[in-house]
């Protein structure tokens, strides 16, 4: 890639992350950028995304992952010390979405990227040995298959357009740990996809977020179990 077109990439990058309030170092930012291309050099045979445009994959891909850092920082701020380790886990991560920027950010955290279609798993591993994710675990299978091996041991759960609530939900509550909480990140929530959620769940908050050099609404719903509810 010419250097010119990658300082435009990171001016573009660096313009969004200030946008969004996000205090990352010039290192950081470089390697979100990093990853991006990595990722985009593969879309051209592998198929990971619809979007092949680097400028589009800025706003559409990292800026938009990123923006729900600012939710997921406060919420983790909050955690008493003595939970330790964050663990999240991405369902339907794809290409790495959020979960790749995510980890890049927040090495202290541990994040778990689920993902059924091979050759989207494959770059995943291939991406977390190239950016020396020693935060990254990927499974490469059905979400089904792999929970039981991560019984009560996920803080929370994420997913990007991934699936109904109801099936985000019972996907994540094997994973989870008590109290554990579930981030569907989505344009807007259908009148049936709300349907779908169990009466021991609830949307416990709907934040609506703006993604910079994006003129589109974004949602990320909380998801928590019903206080009453006891298993």
């Amino acid at each position: 890639m010419e250097k010119d077109t990658q300082q435009a990439l990171l001016a573009q990058l660096s313009d969004g992350v200030r946008g969004l309030n996000l205090d990352l170092s010039a290192e950081t930012i470089q390697r979100l950028l990093d990853y991006l291309i990595e990722f985009q050099r593969w879309n051209k045979t592998h198929n990971l995304s619809s979007i092949h445009d680097l400028n589009q994959s800025v706003t559409l891909h990292l800026l938009d992952s990123l923006a729900v850092l600012p939710y997921l920082d406060s919420y983790v701020e909050k955690l008493p010390k003595a939970d330790g380790v964050f663990t999240l886990a991405d369902l339907g991560s794809g290409g790495g979405l959020p979960g790749i920027p995510l980890a890049i950010c927040r090495p202290s955290w541990q994040l778990h990227l689920m993902e059924a279609v091979q050759k989207k798993a494959v770059f995943l591993q291939h991406i977390v040995t190239k950016l020396h994710l020693d935060n990254v675990k990927v499974h490469g299978a059905r979400i089904e298959d792999t929970a039981p091996g991560l019984a009560d041991s996920v803080s929370c759960c994420i997913s990007r357009a991934f699936s109904d609530f109801g099936k985000f939900i019972t996907l994540s509550e094997p994973m989870l740990k008590t109290g554990g909480l579930l981030w569907a990140m989505k344009a807007r929530a259908l009148e049936d996809d709300l349907k779908t959620i169990p009466d021991t769940w609830k949307i416990e908050k709907d934040y609506l977020f703006n993604v910079p050099g994006l003129d589109a609404e974004r949602r990320l719903y909380e998801l928590a179990r019903v206080r009453e509810f006891k298993a």
